[in-house]
């Protein structure tokens, strides 16, 4: 049996092409048998204070709110074996950046599931700090355990 690595999934769902990547991507990843699904952390699942902010907006807001998501956050990226975040090229989000910088600090491997279709250009900061990227197609049956850097050629678009 392979070993199933608990990821933080980085995820932007500000947008409906994000949500859509957001839904697509995690029932490919929930499928797949190098990641233990029911143990990641998956930040809008762990809402400080139980919060909702799609259905409570005005928690954005508040600064106890954003402290303790902040480092509920932080303490899930401190604890995954790897960070998988689910990276829309053409709606890049300066969270997701933040999350990759602070992994990467941490010496955590980073993983970027970009949708299949997206044809831009990946900003030359965050290129070389994902491990690989991997297409949203390829998320079910991706190794985990398996992996080495992979330099993303943003000119093969």
């Amino acid at each position: 049996m392979p070993k199933q690595n608990v990821l933080y999934l980085a995820c932007s769902w500000f947008s409906p092409e994000e949500k859509q990547h957001l839904q697509q991507a995690q029932q490919q990843l929930a499928q797949n048998p190098t990641v233990d699904w029911d143990n990641s952390f998956r930040p809008l699942e762990h809402q400080f204070g139980d919060y909702d902010v799609s259905h409570n907006p005005a928690a954005l807001a508040d600064p106890l709110w954003q402290m303790g998501t902040f480092r509920n956050d932080l303490t899930g990226i401190d604890k995954a074996d790897l960070v998988c975040g689910l990276f829309v090229p053409e709606k890049p989000d300066t969270g997701m950046a933040f999350e990759f910088g602070y992994a990467y600090a941490c010496h955590k491997p980073i993983f970027a599931v970009i949708p299949d279709n997206s044809t831009v250009p990946i900003n030359v900061m965050l290129v070389p700090s994902v491990t690989q990227y991997i297409r949203l197609s390829d998320a079910a049956t991706f190794d985990f355990n398996n992996y080495d850097f992979d330099l993303f050629s943003v000119s093969t678009f």
